[in-house]
């Protein structure tokens, strides 16, 4: 039995026994050192094992930052609100110093114009004629000799939808030559129909409109471009006096 097991134990391989202190023995097969490739084996667990443990915490510290971060909402550029399309009512907006007016605000890009006049059809052909883009101009129809004109036109101007923030009380008869006066529908004396009482009206209505705009630059205009000149003959008197006060 004695020698059975000393045969039995002369047939392990070299490399299985073990020495005293309990070590492998390092032993080599096919030219590769099995110490070295414990080494490399190891060595490659341990830096994988670093590799999915760095990762995991940079996982885990983006995903609590992404958590606890507040969302930041930027700020415009200039830090200003931005200044919306104003609307500007021109009356007498179809020659001369209204049209002008209606076409130097509607070139701005910053003005939408509510063109209140008499005849639509010239009114839109000089519109067409003073080359004002499409959409930057609204037509409506008023006649300021008729004080029932005046209370449609506000209507029709506040179903438009757009705020009122500027008005210009620009249209206005003058008939120096005239032979007879004329009157306005409702028995007023034409040019004072016209230039007085009927842009009273009108700016009365609309008052409570300019008075509502948020608009920072709102304004109501008299203008008195002829009458207020004392170069006329005869006289200009009532117009004079009224427009300029």
């Amino acid at each position: 039995m004695a020698l059975q097991a000393a045969t039995t134990t002369s047939f392990l391989p070299s490399a299985l026994s073990a020495r005293k202190e309990g070590a492998v023995k390092d032993s080599a097969f096919l030219g590769v050192r099995l110490g070295d490739g414990l080494k490399l084996e190891t060595s490659a667990l341990g830096l994988r094992t670093k590799r999915v443990s760095t990762s995991s915490v940079a996982i885990r510290a983006q995903a609590s930052a992404a958590v606890s971060s507040p969302t930041a909402t930027p700020a415009s550029p200039s830090g200003k609100q931005t200044l919306r399309k104003g609307t500007a009512v021109i009356t007498g907006a179809s020659s001369g110093l209204g049209l002008a007016t209606a076409k130097a605000l509607a070139e701005t890009g910053r003005w939408h114009v509510v063109m209140g006049c008499r005849d639509f059809l010239k009114a839109s052909r000089a519109a067409k004629a003073a080359g004002m883009e499409k959409g930057s101009y609204t037509i409506v129809h008023l006649d300021l000799a008729s004080l029932d004109s005046v209370r449609q036109f506000v209507g029709n101007v506040r179903r438009l939808g757009m705020p009122v923030d500027v008005v210009v009380c620009n249209a206005a008869v003058y008939q120096p030559t005239a032979k007879q006066p004329s009157f306005t529908a409702d028995g007023f004396e034409m040019s004072v129909g016209v230039n007085h009482l009927g842009h009273f009206l009108l700016a009365r209505e609309l008052l409570a409109d300019l008075t509502s705009s948020d608009y920072p630059s709102k304004r109501l205009i008299i203008v008195g471009s002829i009458t207020g000149n004392g170069n006329l003959s005869p006289s200009p008197e009532l117009g004079c006096c009224v427009l300029m006060s």
